[in-house]
């Protein structure tokens, strides 16, 4: 089965919207062994779009759009897609009840101008939108199959999981790739690579690549086969030989894990909450902490506290303690990570404190300098980062490291040599 996904919207070439949908769409897919073959972000002119679907109609089995489908003068994706097929656009009153239905679960005025989302192709399945007012349009024809559905992520991961994925599974013929996703913590690339001395071994059953991360390395084990159950059962044994060596580094597997979860899991295990203070990263430890679903069983409070008088007013660190070591500094760090605790119904506090740039360094405190607290009733600790002079990047890299340096206090588990991150 040969898959084309097709993103519309100048929005994404323009850099202005990420294009998040095509990779999870592929992830997806690639989960229940269906291998993307083309990719493509386009305009949404009609001539690109033709262009588009001409293309992938012509060397592509399942073709999977996303965008496009709104009520707005923009909005041409369905249009060309009926035009394409040579279907009519007919009004259809079981989309136009969905349709109101939804601005009445959401207590809102119904919109006279939606009313144009009921103008459906004959002949197609429209695929019902629960979180919008696009339903998703469905066309198979001459052994072709069409998929489209709309931009907004929520709207499409829906539809891909309720209808989409189902169907393929059904009609999907061939070969199948299964693949298989470790994740370690803390080590570098090198250090897995040197300690998997038997990655002839593990190849001669799955194909193995290093994915490295701010905060460690994911190890992908892909199979292709025509039967199904051959490729688990490679997977099986590639897998055996892997942990064979590198169980001592794997945090978690799996395609949905994450390293916030395996936080959450320690926490859970160990029955503590954590308090999070935070200063260069501006709230982004406690925004990825709590992205995890049940995160509110483990995190309890987080503070942001940019300026060094609100390092005093809500931690209770000491102006004089600022004044004489700098608020980025291993005293101002312990301090923050103490006083959060204090003032906290947790077990266990993390702060940051650094120069994320890219002004504000000095030749002693460069950008990418970076402290992290910890402190739980027994012990205060620090640890020293110098990332690079980025500053989006040093905020990642920042999380990456407080959670790594979080999991080398709680677990035995983990095995990090390296220290420090890359």
């Amino acid at each position: 089965m040969q898959v084309e996904i097709i993103a519309i919207g100048d929005e994404l070439l323009l850099g202005q919207v990420e294009n998040t949908n095509s990779g999870w769409i592929a992830r997806k897919l690639s989960g229940v062994g269906i291998s993307t073959r083309w990719m493509s972000v386009i305009e949404d002119t009609e001539e690109e779009i033709n262009d588009a679907f001409r293309r992938a109609f012509n060397r592509a089995d399942v073709t999977l759009i996303t965008g496009g489908l709104g009520p707005t003068h923009d909005d041409i994706t369905k249009k060309l897609l009926a035009r394409f097929f040579n279907l009519p656009l007919v009004f259809r009153n079981d989309i136009l009840d969905d349709v109101r239905a939804l601005f009445k679960k959401r207590q809102l005025s119904f919109i006279e101008s939606t009313r144009e989302q009921a103008e459906f192709p004959e002949g197609a399945t429209p695929m019902r939108n629960i979180h919008g007012t696009a339903p998703g349009i469905w066309i198979n024809r001459s052994g072709k199959i069409f998929a489209a559905m709309p931009g907004v992520p929520l709207e499409m991961r829906t539809m891909m999981i309720n209808f989409v994925l189902p169907r393929l599974q059904e009609k999907h013929i061939g070969e199948v790739k299964l693949f298989r996703t470790f994740y370690s913590l803390g080590a570098r690339e090198a250090t897995l690579f040197n300690a998997l001395d038997n990655r002839k071994e593990v190849e001669k059953y799955a194909k193995l690549a290093f994915l490295p991360s701010y905060s460690g390395v994911r190890l992908r084990l892909t199979v292709s086969s025509r039967v199904r159950e051959e490729a688990l059962q490679r997977l099986d044994k590639a897998e055996e030989i892997l942990r064979s060596r590198l169980e001592k580094y794997i945090f978690g597997s799996g395609d949905d894990f994450t390293i916030e979860q395996g936080v959450g899991n320690i926490l859970i295990t160990a029955g503590k909450m954590v308090v999070v203070a935070e200063s260069c990263t501006g709230g982004l430890l406690a925004k990825h902490l709590t992205d995890t679903s049940g995160s509110s069983d483990w995190f309890e409070r987080g503070y942001v506290t940019y300026s060094n008088q609100a390092k005093h007013d809500l931690l209770g660190v000491p102006l004089e303690l600022i004044e004489e070591y700098g608020a980025v500094s291993p005293e101002v760090a312990e301090a923050m990570a103490e006083g959060a605790l204090e003032r906290s119904r947790s077990q266990i506090a993390l702060s940051i404190t650094g120069i994320a740039g890219p002004t504000g360094g000095t030749e002693e405190k460069p950008v990418g300098l970076v402290y992290i607290g910890y402190a739980d009733s027994s012990k205060t600790l620090h640890k020293k980062h110098i990332f690079g002079s980025d500053r989006r990047s040093n905020r990642s890299r920042s999380v990456a490291a407080a959670l790594v340096f979080l999991v080398e206090q709680l677990s035995e588990k983990l095995e990090n040599p390296d220290g420090q991150l890359l």
